[in-house]
């Protein structure tokens, strides 16, 4: 006695056997279709953000142009030197036991004045000839917070000359090109 399929059965038999019926690979397309937008809308939606906040800064936002309009003495350091972030930290290190303490951070603007124009800091009295004579001996120069006329915070400070290698990778180095493999 031969067994007789239900309709399911050959339906399911018809539908799996024939080679141009998968719904499968059409739902995963469309899916990955869907992904693919998705991902494009969100870059798309950082990017106009990043651009946004780029051309209408807050009063929150610092770069180089503010950074030089809130400087100190703002019209000595644009043209004696250069306006600078400055942080202040205080570590404190215990012996025993031996543990690191940092406090909170306290940014300010402040300028940087380049070696050649000390005479006038000295002029202003912000600093004297031991204080040049001890900074010129370690080869580096000064910087302040506060306006000069009133009473300003000088102090020497050494120029990192490798601070910006340390960002952008040596000056010699040559450039990565991109990888051409297909």
């Amino acid at each position: 006695m031969a067994r007789r399929r239900s309709t399911a059965q050959q339906n399911y038999s018809n539908y799996s056997n024939s080679p141009g019926n998968y719904a499968a690979p059409a739902a995963s397309l469309s899916n990955s279709i869907k992904l693919a937008i998705a991902a494009a809308i969100f870059a798309i939606g950082i990017g106009v953000g990043v651009a946004l906040s780029t051309l209408n800064p807050t009063a929150r936002t610092v770069d180089a142009i503010r950074l030089d309009t809130i400087a100190p003495s703002r019209d000595f350091c644009n043209n004696y030197g250069a306006s600078a972030m400055v942080t202040t930290v205080r570590v404190y290190t215990t012996l025993n036991p031996y543990n690191v303490f940092v406090s909170q951070v306290e940014p300010k603007a402040g300028c940087v004045v380049l070696p050649n124009n000390w005479n006038i800091l000295l002029q202003r009295r912000a600093i004297n000839d031991q204080e040049i004579r001890q900074c010129k001996d370690r080869m580096n120069t000064f910087g302040y917070t506060g306006e000069l006329d009133k009473t300003p915070q000088v102090d020497c400070v050494y120029e990192s000359k490798d601070a910006q290698e340390k960002l952008t990778g040596p000056a010699n180095a040559p450039t990565p090109e991109p990888n051409s493999q297909g």
